[in-house]
C-alpha cells in the first residue's frame, strides 16, 4: 500500500480541481523517511472560468487548460494503491477529489496543518510557506524555492520537507504512527482564528467556550471545547466541600 503526499489547485475556493500532484513516500527505516522516484502531476479543465483570486495564488490561467481533460476525469493513477494520503489541510484536497466523483472513504488522511498546529501552537502563522521557513536550516535556499513555487507538485515537495521535520521532532517511526499523530492533532489545543486567536482552550472562560461552540462549524474544535467543559465539571464534582 502507498503513502502519497498530495496537493490540488482549484479554480476557486472549494472549486474544481485544475491541477493535482502526488509524491510517493515511505519509511526506508524507522529513522529515515524518503520519497520514492514516483510522482505525478496533471492539469484539468474546470466547469467554469478560473476566479481572479485563485489565479493570483497559483498563476494558472484558463488558456493553460484548453486542451486538458475535464476535472471529472481526475483520478490518482492506477499504479498508486493509496492507503495514506498526506497534505497540508488535506481535507480541502479530499473534498476536491469528492467533487470530482472520487470515493475516498478507504483512505487514511494525514494532515500536516493539524500536526503543525499541535506541535507549534504559538507560531504566528501555520500556512505552508511560513512553516517551511520555520523548519528550514537554510532560509535563503527556502526562499529561492518558495519564490518560484506554487504548483501542486512544488507544494508536495515543500510538504515533504515539513513532514520530515515533524517526523524528527516527534520521533515518528512508521506511517501508522504518523496517522495516529495526525488523528490526535485534529483536536486542537488552541484557537487559530477569530476573536480568540492564540488562546489555549484550557485558558478560556466557560462563557468564551460556549460563545465559540455556538459559532464554529469545525467538529474537531467543537469536540475539544466540549471536552474542556466536561473536564472542568468533573473536577468540580471531585473537589471536597469546604466544610464537614
Amino acid at each position: 500500500m502507498t503513502a502519497l503526499i498530495f496537493d490540488t489547485e482549484t479554480h476557486k475556493l472549494h472549486g474544481d480541481i485544475i491541477e493535482a500532484a502526488g509524491v510517493e513516500v515511505y519509511f526506508y527505516s524507522p529513522a529515515e523517511f524518503i520519497p520514492t522516484q514516483r510522482e505525478f502531476s496533471k492539469r484539468y479543465k474546470p466547469s467554469e472560468p478560473i476566479s481572479l483570486g485563485a489565479m493570483a495564488v497559483h498563476h494558472i490561467v484558463d488558456e493553460d487548460l484548453i486542451k486538458c481533460p475535464p476535472f471529472t476525469k481526475f483520478k490518482i493513477p492506477d499504479e498508486y494503491n493509496v492507503e495514506y494520503l498526506i497534505g497540508h489541510n488535506i481535507d480541502y484536497d479530499i473534498a476536491a477529489m469528492n467533487r470530482a466523483g472520487i470515493d475516498t472513504s478507504g483512505i487514511k488522511a494525514i494532515c500536516t496543518l493539524a500536526i503543525a498546529r499541535y506541535i507549534w501552537p504559538k507560531l504566528e502563522a501555520h500556512n505552508l510557506s511560513a512553516l517551511a521557513y520555520h523548519v528550514s536550516s537554510n532560509r535563503k535556499a527556502t526562499r529561492r524555492g518558495l519564490r518560484t513555487a506554487h504548483s501542486a507538485l512544488s507544494d508536495c515537495m515543500t510538504t515533504y520537507s515539513l513532514l520530515n521535520a515533524i517526523i524528527r521532532h516527534q520521533g515518528v517511526r512508521s506511517m501508522e504512527e504518523l496517522y495516529e499523530l495526525s488523528e490526535q492533532a485534529r483536536y486542537p489545543t488552541h484557537i487559530f482564528y477569530g476573536k480568540y486567536k492564540g488562546w489555549a482552550i484550557k485558558n478560556l472562560e466557560d462563557a468564551n467556550i460556549h460563545w465559540l461552540m455556538r459559532r464554529t462549524e469545525d467538529e474537531y474544535l467543537k469536540r475539544s471545547l466540549e471536552d474542556e467543559l466536561l473536564s472542568r465539571s468533573t473536577i468540580d464534582e471531585q473537589e471536597e466541600l469546604p466544610f464537614i
